[in-house]
Parts: C-alpha cells; sequence; structure tokens
C-alpha cells in the first residue's frame, strides 16, 4: 500500500514540499510565512488537544470539590440558623418567665396588701377603744399608721395606646413591685409598732390603777388576762404572729378596761360639798359628849346645814331613813362587801333599793342623831369592818392624776 508521504525541501525562495503517492510526485511551494502559520496552527492544535484532555481528567474533580463546598456551606448556614432560632427560643423563654414571676409577685403582693388592710382594721378596733378609755393617751397622734393605696396596673402609666419597648415595660414594672413592696413592709413595721405602743400603755396604766386599789388597801380585780396558763413553748408562724399579738393586746386592754371598770365601785371620791374640811379624824378620840376615850367609826366633814351630800361610788341604797345615833342615815352597798354609811342628814334625797351612780346627791347636811352641830360623819366599811375613809380618799386623787 502506497502512502502519501511529504517531503519537504528548502531553497531560496521558500520550502518546497513534494508529496509522492504511487510513483507519482506533487510539489506545493510554500512561502517561509506560511510555513510559519501552519507550525503555529499545528502547535494550537496540539496545545487545544492537551487541554481538552486535561478538561475530560478533570472535570469531575472539580464539579466535585464544588459540590461538597456548597454542600459545606449549606450546612454552615443550617447551623447558624439552628442557632438563631434556638436564641430566639430562650429569649422567648425568658420573656415568658420574667412575665410569669411579675405577675407572680404582683399577686403575691396584692395578697399580702389585702392581708395588712385586714390587720389595719383590727387595730382600728383594738386601738379606738382603748383610746375611748383613755388606756392610750394622744394615740392617734403618736401611732398614726401610713396606708399604701393598691397597686395600679403595671404598664398604667401612660395613655392606653402608648407603646413601650419590652425591656422598659419590664424595667417599669420591676420598679412599681419594688416600690410597692417597700411600702408594704413600711405599713407593716408601723402596724407591728402600734400594737406594741398599745401594749406598753395598756401596761403602765394598769399598773398605776392598780396602785389605785393598792392605795385603797384592796386587791385589783383579777382579768383573762390574769388567769393562770401555761403548756410546752410551740413557737407560732409568721403569718400568724400578728393575729394572735393583737388577740392577746385586745385582751389587755379588755383586761384594763375591766379593772377601771372596778374603780367606779370604789368610794373613791368626796362625799362632802367642795371646801369642806375634816373635824373629827378616823379612829381613837375623846367622845364629844362623855369626854372619854372612844373609837370613831368614820370622818367627819363641818359644814353648813343644807348643802349636798353625794354618793361617792355607784351602788344600791340598803338603807334611807333615821337609825339610831347616825340620826337621818342612808347606806349603800357597792358590792365585795364594801358599803358607805352617811350621817346626821337633814333631808334623804334616795330611797331603799335605788341604784346610784358616783357623784348622785343622797340627801342634806344636817345636825340630827348623836351630833353636836351641822357636820357630815362618813364611814366605808369592808365586810361589815369600819376602815378609814382616808385611804380611799387618797386614792382617790390619785386616779384623778391618772385620769
Amino acid at each position: 500500500m502506497t502512502i502519501d508521504r511529504p517531503v519537504r525541501r528548502v531553497n531560496a525562495v521558500g520550502d518546497l514540499i513534494v508529496f509522492e503517492r504511487g510513483g507519482k510526485a506533487t510539489a506545493v511551494r510554500l512561502p517561509r510565512h506560511g510555513v510559519a502559520a501552519l507550525g503555529g496552527l499545528a502547535t494550537l492544535a496540539f496545545l487545544w488537544s492537551m487541554a481538552a484532555g486535561a478538561y475530560i481528567l478533570f472535570h469531575d474533580t472539580v464539579v466535585a470539590e464544588l459540590r461538597q463546598g456548597a454542600r459545606a456551606a449549606a450546612s454552615g448556614y443550617e447551623v447558624q440558623i439552628t442557632d438563631l432560632k434556638n436564641e430566639l427560643e430562650r429569649a422567648r423563654t425568658r420573656r415568658l418567665v420574667e412575665q410569669t414571676g411579675a405577675e407572680q409577685r404582683l399577686q403575691e403582693l396584692a395578697r399580702r396588701q389585702e392581708t395588712l388592710e385586714k390587720r389595719q382594721a383590727t387595730l382600728s378596733e383594738i386601738l379606738d377603744p382603748a383610746a375611748i378609755t383613755g388606756a392610750l393617751p394622744d394615740a392617734a397622734s403618736s401611732t398614726a399608721l401610713p396606708y399604701t393605696a393598691k397597686p395600679t396596673p403595671l404598664g398604667g402609666r401612660g395613655g392606653p395606646f402608648e407603646r413601650l419597648d419590652a425591656p422598659t415595660r419590664r424595667s417599669d414594672a420591676a420598679s412599681r413591685a419594688e416600690t410597692l413592696s417597700r411600702a408594704l413592709d413600711r405599713m407593716e413595721q408601723a402596724q407591728t409598732l402600734a400594737l406594741e405602743i398599745a401594749s406598753a400603755r395598756t401596761a403602765e396604766r394598769r399598773r398605776r390603777l392598780l396602785n389605785v386599789y393598792a392605795e385603797a388597801g384592796l386587791p385589783g380585780p383579777k382579768t383573762d388576762a390574769d388567769r393562770s396558763r401555761g403548756g410546752p413553748y410551740v413557737p407560732l408562724p409568721a403569718a400568724r404572729g400578728f393575729e394572735a399579738r393583737a388577740r392577746e393586746v385586745a385582751l389587755e386592754i379588755g383586761g384594763l378596761s375591766a379593772v377601771r371598770r372596778g374603780l367606779d365601785g370604789l368610794p373613791l371620791r368626796s362625799p362632802a360639798p367642795s371646801g369642806a374640811s375634816v373635824s373629827s379624824a378616823f379612829g381613837a378620840r375623846v367622845d364629844p359628849f362623855l369626854g372619854q376615850p372612844a373609837f370613831h367609826a368614820g370622818i367627819d366633814f363641818e359644814s353648813e346645814i343644807g348643802q349636798p351630800i353625794r354618793a361617792t361610788a355607784a351602788g344600791r341604797v340598803t338603807t334611807a331613813g333615821y337609825s339610831g345615833g347616825y340620826g337621818l342615815m342612808v347606806e349603800i352597798d357597792h358590792g365585795g362587801g364594801l358599803s358607805t354609811r352617811f350621817g346626821h342628814m337633814s333631808a334623804i334625797a334616795v330611797r331603799e333599793g335605788q341604784t346610784v351612780r358616783p357623784g348622785a346627791i343622797l340627801g342634806r347636811v344636817g345636825s340630827t342623831g348623836r351630833s353636836t352641830g351641822p357636820h357630815l360623819h362618813y364611814e366605808t366599811r369592808v365586810n361589815g369592818e369600819a376602815v378609814n375613809p382616808l385611804r380611799f380618799l387618797r386614792a382617790g386623787q390619785a386616779l384623778a392624776a391618772i385620769d
């Protein structure tokens, strides 16, 4: 088989290329720049073939790397998105917890305020009677309690459509809750202090009133607060401490009132008109008729005939009429074995069985019975035995200083 094969020959004119085939020869003359162009084309063709081979060889690898990079980037974005979602969920959870905490705090403060308002009402019931009976002098001015208004709704500061950022609303709500909490603390402390002031003043006044009984030589009445009590110590829960203490103070004030009422039954007031002087004391003296030593069972007040004679304590009239040496005489039973007698009266203004109040007019000064002149003979008796009326009158002066 014969193959055409070009044969290059070079001469001065140019390149002569001879193609031989089957014994025939064909000659082609090319100029020198044509040969160069042909060589460039051949080189380009070679380079293109190399590039095409490289593309075919590395195309799949490049594509795989690009796809892997894209997948890595997508995975990174998904992680970031997941983190952002988690952060958003945590923020929502925190906001919900804060909101729930604020609501619970407000509910707690509302319940606490309601409790303090009930305590305030209890204090009013306890302290007002005490002030009426004089148990707490100047109580209204010295133990006035602060009152805190009920909490306003959170966010209610502006208009109905005013919008506030969430942090601002939370800060405002927390600030209001804290302010209210401090106000309730002050109110609770003031209420506790008021109870203790009431207790201290009640105890002091009770002590002074019992001294009046002692001055009169009588034991003070026992009240519920004085009854025997005991048992093991069990601490009281704080929530019930105020109520229990309030009951104790109320019991103390009630006992004070009983002590004070008991003094109304003691002959502590003077029976004689104002300005009357004692002309004869209680005890041993010389009898004005016989001139011999004798026992004087009362005291004599010198006064003019017709001057009023008054009851020295509340009681019931047991005698109202003429009675031997007493002349016209009135006797009053004050209970508890205590009685008083008023003698030598010129007139009687009461009747037997009548109940009289302290200061009630019983009759008039006179000189009836065994008497040397106008005067009032006054006796106090305990279980029928005569005792010195001056000790009751001195006790009355002590009571006047207290009242």
